[in-house]
């Protein structure tokens, strides 16, 4: 059901990640290994129940059959378990990318407590009502080539959040297409992805 890590010289916070649409393999869990090299305890979720794939299609057909609260409550049980393991919510953040960054979203504005959310990507909304309900400081990270996320929204997002005074930080890479931080695809941006694990560290330090 999950992945697990654990540093060897622990900072007391933990981050939850959230796959893309492919499921839970070895890229995402490559990954936490490297937020756990930053010192952060790691809960990679796995919203498939263990199926996998490199087929688009294949992913789409499992997104599609994915029930939105079914995923909620696996993220729900993560900060759960790891409370057990004596982390505070507040010290535990949430990050998902592609659709993983979709479901931080819907973490963030319905409830899951954390103490930071991390937004790759993922699908958002710029509704004053929904985004209200976010109470813990949003990362968001987009690519301005991306035609499913369009930059105008990203814009209206980020400016909502403000306008809310949610603490926020959105950066939009003008020449980074959807998934340009997975190096295992062909619109990898190596640029812009060091850029962004750079600000998702020093903004998970900063707010966990």
């Amino acid at each position: 059901m999950w992945y697990i890590a654990k540093p060897e010289k622990p900072n007391n916070k933990a981050v939850i990640l959230i796959h893309e649409w492919w499921g839970l393999n070895e890229q995402i869990k490559r990954m936490a290994d490297k937020l756990v090299r930053e010192g952060f305890a790691v809960l990679a979720a796995d919203l498939y129940e263990g199926k996998l794939t490199a087929d688009p299609n294949e992913a789409r057909r499992l997104k599609e059959e994915m029930k939105t609260e079914q995923a909620l409550e696996n993220i729900r049980s993560a900060v759960s378990h790891l409370g057990t393991l004596g982390f505070n919510p507040e010290k535990i953040g949430i990050c998902g990318f592609c659709m993983g960054g979709g479901v931080a979203f819907e973490a963030a504005t319905k409830g899951i407590k954390a103490g930071a959310y991390v937004i790759y990507y993922g699908r958002i909304l710029d509704d004053e009502e929904i985004l209200n309900n976010i109470s813990a400081p949003v990362l968001g990270i987009f690519g301005g080539l991306d035609r499913g996320i369009p930059k105008d929204l990203v814009l209206r997002f980020r400016d909502k959040l403000r306008e809310l005074e949610k603490a926020c930080e959105v950066y939009i890479y003008d020449d980074a297409d959807h998934a340009f931080a997975n190096e295992e695809c062909p619109v990898y941006n190596a640029k812009a992805a060091q850029d962004a694990w750079r600000k998702t560290i020093t903004f998970l330090n900063k707010y966990l």
